[in-house]
């Protein structure tokens, strides 16, 4: 009896441990890197996915899929001014009925601040939100929330 508990609990383990890797191992891997100019802070954000998968952009309209956006309302001392994004790959998807834009493979989106203060320093985390799908199978993940921090 004892043996038996000791391998269901070993089995259990391995199976929740390979689980939580996996959730951690998804289909997009996220990398962040800040760069200062003068006033400036560009913060570039560099998403690898995985092959036959896709990270929706944007939509035409509020109907379809979660499309990726930035939440920069925890970042203190800075002030948004722009956003660089790549280029997008376009169609209109029969299932949402709504034209999608949505990218692939390595892509990278650079988000411009100006430094409000140089006296203050700059902290906090932008909140990136994203929903990701195989392009073969038509598989959807739920969306994913990730914080990237922001210092100086």
């Amino acid at each position: 009896m004892k043996k038996v508990v000791s391998i269901t609990f070993l089995l259990l383990t391995v199976f929740v441990s390979a689980k939580a890797q996996n959730q951690q191992q998804g289909p997009v891997k996220i990398e962040s890197k800040t760069l200062i100019s003068g006033d400036t802070l560009t913060l570039k954000i560099d998403f690898n996915v995985q092959e036959d998968w896709m990270v929706y952009d944007s939509l035409a309209d509020d109907r379809g899929p979660i499309p990726l956006s930035f939440n920069n309302d925890a970042v203190l001392n800075m002030e948004l001014i722009k956003i660089n994004k790549p280029k997008t790959k376009h169609k209109y998807d029969d299932i949402f009925e709504v034209d999608l834009w949505y990218f692939t493979n390595k892509v990278s989106y650079e988000l411009c601040f100006k430094i409000k203060d140089a006296n203050t320093p700059v902290s906090g985390t932008i909140l990136l939100e994203y929903m990701s799908c195989n392009l073969t199978s038509g598989v959807c993940l739920p969306p994913k929330i990730v914080d990237v921090p922001v210092t100086m």
